[in-house]
């Protein structure tokens, strides 16, 4: 899979997001969304040209998921903000609405807690398992022990490239090699 060109990943149903927020800051939070459906009609030249009749049903559908999505996130106010304007907490919910609207069966977070105010972190954490009860696999690389302990199982922990332990946040904290690597100093 590394060696695939990204589109043919995301079509393969593996979607990721970046460890630094990457929202496009002027456009709203809707056309953020909108951006990442795969295969709209309305995408080719001659989608357009065929004009709103031929993909206006399907653009209206989308506008409805991305405000699901709004609503379940908790940004449905924010729609037709710029997502420039955001908090950094809310950026990171735009990318991965954005993220998910490409409907990935895979879908990789690099450090989407970083820097976000810990209420914020907790509803993103209640989003990502209850997308998770609803059949999708995520996989995510954290530092934010906090939040893997109450939102992750099961932790695989990594130093230099290799797997050192695995297991929950609570068996993992009585590992000598995984205290030594991650929980002191």
């Amino acid at each position: 899979m590394t060696r695939k060109p990204t589109y043919l990943r995301a079509r393969a149903g593996l979607v990721r997001t970046f460890q630094l927020a990457s929202e496009f800051k002027r456009l709203t939070v809707v056309e953020n969304l909108l951006s990442a459906v795969p295969a709209q009609l309305g995408d080719s030249f001659r989608g357009a040209l065929r004009g709103r009749r031929y993909w206006g049903r399907e653009e209206l559908a989308a506008v409805d998921e991305a405000r699901a999505l709004m609503t379940q996130f908790g940004l449905i106010e924010y729609a037709d903000a710029y997502a420039g304007n955001l908090s950094g907490g809310q950026r990171r919910l735009v990318e991965i609405m954005r993220a998910l609207m490409a409907k990935p069966q895979l879908l990789l977070l690099d450090e989407p807690m970083a820097g976000i105010h810990p209420t914020l972190t907790r509803k993103i954490g209640q989003s990502l398992q209850s997308l998770c009860q609803d059949g999708m696999t995520i996989l995510l690389v954290e530092h934010e022990l906090a939040f893997m302990d109450e939102f992750c199982d099961p932790v695989i922990v990594m130093a230099e490239g290799r797997v050192l332990a695995e297991g929950t946040m609570a068996e993992l904290r009585g590992q000598a090699e995984v205290v030594e690597a991650y929980l002191v100093g």
